[in-house]
C-alpha cells in the first residue's frame, strides 16, 4: 500500500471537514433545545470570528425550526389519513365487530 504525504494529509484533512461538521450541527441542536428560535445574533467588530460562528448558529437554528415545522405539518397530514384509514377499516366490518371496537375506544 502506498501511501504519500498529500493523500495522508487529504484524509486527515477531510476527517477535520466532518468533525467541525458535527460539533456544528450538535451545536445548532443544543442550542435549538434550550432557546429555539429566541437565539439572537450579537455582532462584534473587535471579535469577527465569533461573531460569524453566532451567524452560522443562528442560521442553522432557522433552517432546523423550518424542518421540524416542516416535520409537524406533514405528521398531521399521516396522522389525519391513518385516522380516516382506521374509519375506513372498521365501516367495512360487520356491525357486532364494530360495536365492539367502539365499546373498547369509547
Amino acid at each position: 500500500m502506498n501511501v504519500t504525504a498529500s493523500s495522508l494529509l487529504g484524509w486527515c484533512l477531510s476527517l477535520l471537514i466532518v468533525a467541525v461538521v458535527v460539533v456544528h450541527a450538535g451545536l445548532i441542536v443544543m442550542t435549538y433545545s434550550t432557546d429555539g428560535t429566541r437565539f439572537r445574533v450579537r455582532f462584534r467588530l473587535d471579535d469577527p470570528l465569533r461573531s460569524a460562528e453566532r451567524l452560522l448558529l443562528w442560521f442553522g437554528v432557522q433552517v432546523l425550526a423550518l424542518l421540524m415545522a416542516a416535520l409537524r405539518a406533514m405528521l398531521a397530514v399521516l396522522s389525519e389519513a391513518s385516522a380516516e384509514v382506521g374509519e375506513w377499516f372498521v365501516a367495512r366490518r360487520s356491525a357486532e365487530t364494530q360495536a365492539g371496537f367502539r365499546s373498547h375506544v369509547l
